[in-house]
């Protein structure tokens, strides 16, 4: 004999049966139990029927919002001048680097200046010969062409050093610097953004190339989580949707976003196409490089008519009792009735009901373990 059920008395019952349906009952609790239980109420609520389609992929740093900041020239560290984690405006200098192509780059910028100088001179005194009648036309002209070749081989090794990543100011404080001890075959390396310096991967003394990141600086309050979505779900996903995605390191916090591209091409193997999910961290929470898993919300429509709307409540407003699931609505203070529900799919923090409840009813929406507890107490007393 095995006892089934809240009202059911013992009968005989294969295992392998599915639960019956179980009939209303009532339960009520006195006010130290009503108050030492905590309850919740709230109404069931209607909503929009949603599509949730589960995606897993890695986060990744939001490209216009970061810069990877490296020399372009093979050199050296000499030095650094932030540190992880700093704030800095954009144009703050990260580190100095010296290297031997800039000391060369330099040189010829120099000697086209004192070129330029010698020109310039030589300009100005053709010009007064001939205002003496001393010199010929073709002097002046010969001077002419040589200040204007001098001024092109100024820009041309001014060209050179930026090519190198030394700026004429750079150059100008490098001059100004040379009595401190400041090696001019240096180079600064300056932020283009704004923002935290998220990674430092220099050393003072350290051989560089031009393929080596040195610093992360930029904002990771919006970062990207990419995904595949599969050629099944296709229909489901649209730029604009909602989604919420959980890491590993904090299992407990959801994490909110919406897809803003979702690709042309299907993949011909894995049968999938990339999708992009801009999440929002505000705390900085989310490292690019995690893994994520997400799911992306769609809401149903009906053919020529608008969103399909559905009867919903809280998962925590329904208790199962041999496979049947129950929902306790309110009859007054301390009373309460244990309805039958058919419930439906899980949308997103809510369960849609499909029958037993209507939009009317108050129910319990936290604390129905308690009440569960004792509608079980209660109808085993009443077994025994």
């Amino acid at each position: 004999m095995v006892c089934i059920g809240i009202l059911g008395a013992c009968h005989k019952k294969k295992a392998e049966e599915p639960p019956d349906v179980k009939p209303e009952s009532d339960v009520e609790l006195g006010p130290a139990a009503l108050q030492a239980a905590g309850l919740t109420s709230g109404k069931p609520r209607l909503t929009e029927r949603r599509s949730s389609v589960p995606v897993a992929g890695v986060l990744e740093f939001v490209p216009n919002r970061v810069a990877r900041v490296g020399p372009i020239i093979e050199g050296r560290v000499v030095s650094i001048r932030v540190d992880p984690g700093q704030h800095v405006t954009p144009g703050t200098v990260l580190a100095t680097v010296e290297s031997v192509e800039i000391g060369k780059a330099r040189s010829d910028f120099l000697a086209s200046q004192v070129k330029m100088q010698y020109a310039e001179r030589e300009r100005t005194r053709q010009y007064r010969l001939a205002d003496a009648g001393v010199t010929t036309g073709q002097s002046v002209i010969n001077a002419e062409t040589e200040r204007d070749m001098a001024n092109l081989e100024i820009r041309a090794a001014a060209e050179r050093l930026h090519a190198v990543g030394v700026k004429l100011e750079d150059l100008t404080q490098l001059d100004a610097g040379a009595g401190s001890g400041r090696p001019s075959t240096a180079m600064t390396l300056r932020t283009p953004l704004g923002g935290l310096v998220l990674d430092v991967n220099a050393r003072v003394g350290q051989a560089v190339s031009s393929t080596d990141t040195l610093f992360v600086v930029g904002e990771i309050d919006k970062v990207w989580l990419i995904v595949d979505v599969y050629e099944r779900d296709l229909a489901k996903v649209h730029t604009g949707d909602e989604a919420k995605a959980t890491v590993i390191a904090y299992p407990d916090r959801t994490f909110t976003g919406r897809v803003d591209y979702v690709g042309g091409i299907v993949d011909a193997v894995r049968r999938a196409v990339p999708a992009r999910i801009v999440l929002d961290n505000p705390d900085g929470a989310l490292r690019p490089g995690m893994s994520a898993s997400a799911h992306i919300f769609s809401t149903t429509r009906a053919p020529d008519a608008g969103a399909q709307m559905v009867l919903v409540v809280p998962h925590g407003a329904i208790q199962t009792i041999d496979g049947q699931p129950f929902v306790f609505v309110e009859k007054g203070t301390g009373k309460y009735n244990l309805r039958p529900v058919e419930r439906g799919a899980d949308l997103d923090q809510d369960v849609e009901i499909l029958k037993g409840l209507t939009q009317g009813d108050t129910i319990v929406t936290d604390g129905t373990f308690a009440l569960k507890s004792e509608a079980l107490r209660e109808q085993m007393g009443k077994n025994d």
